[in-house]
């Protein structure tokens, strides 16, 4: 099976240019890219941060784009986000009981079990007791299939320590979950707008890219102001192959933008 990891997208309302370059024109050149070479694609997921305020006009941009996909997709939000214009726009998008944007769904006999790891107003994520419960019951209704995670923020440090202070601050709750559940054979995150890989808790990991552009490589600074961004990353989307048995390759794939 083969599906799509876009991440990141940061969508404004169509005629604003505050923010370069246009999240609008970078993501309508992704989907341009995965139309056309990768439209075997069984789904695309979008693991947050689909808009950049998360304001109803910047997720009916978000209609018009994903609109132009030539696949199914699903999604969960990031810190960008906001839950209720989300579901306003992408009515179809499944949320648990709570009201977090928490789904499951089957593809080719693999799990993709997504995650909402949002604090509303706060630029870090949590898992509370709400959403690690229903992540427990969730796992335990399908431990006989291979499961991938997706969620926005990394439950780890990565080295990087500006994005380091806004991660997911539930990580030891979410790894006592992970080392219960031995069918996990994949995360998938967003967030750092930066190809990333590792391991956690004896799970390989990858992050996604943004599709709008990359956040600087910077290992020194702890404040977004004093980040030195040194070599650019140009808008990027993944492309993920597994099996059956959830053994995953990855690649990351860039498009050209001027």
């Amino acid at each position: 099976m083969k599906f799509i990891h876009l991440s990141d997208t940061h969508l404004l309302a169509r005629d604003d240019l505050s923010r370069p370059p246009h999240a609008g024109d970078t993501l309508r050149t992704v989907i341009d890219e995965i139309n056309e070479y990768h439209g075997d694609a069984e789904i695309c997921v979008i693991t947050g941060d689909i808009t950049h305020h998360g304001r109803p006009e910047q997720f009916d941009h978000a209609v018009e784009l994903f609109a132009t996909l030539e696949m199914p997709f699903i999604m969960i939000p990031g810190n960008h986000d906001s839950r209720a214009p989300l579901l306003d726009a992408f009515p179809d998008t499944p949320h648990d009981d709570n009201g977090f944007i928490n789904h499951g769904h089957t593809f080719d006999g693999i799990r993709f079990v997504m995650l909402d790891t949002i604090v509303p107003g706060a630029h870090h994520g949590t898992m509370c007791q709400a959403r690690l419960d229903w992540l427990k019951h969730e796992l335990a209704s399908h431990r006989d299939l291979p499961t991938f995670l997706f969620m926005h923020h990394p439950p780890l440090e990565m080295g990087l320590p500006f994005l380091d202070s806004i991660r997911m601050d539930a990580d030891a709750e979410l790894a006592a979950i992970v080392q219960d559940n031995p069918q996990i054979k994949h995360m998938f995150m967003g967030h750092l707008h930066r190809p990333s890989t590792g391991v956690w808790q004896g799970i390989p990991f990858v992050v996604g890219g943004s599709s709008q552009k990359g956040e600087p490589f910077d290992m020194r600074h702890e404040k977004e102001e004093d980040l030195e961004d040194r070599a650019p990353l140009k808008p990027m989307f993944g492309i993920v192959l597994t099996d059956p048995a959830g053994n995953v390759r990855y690649h990351y794939e860039t498009v050209q933008f001027d």
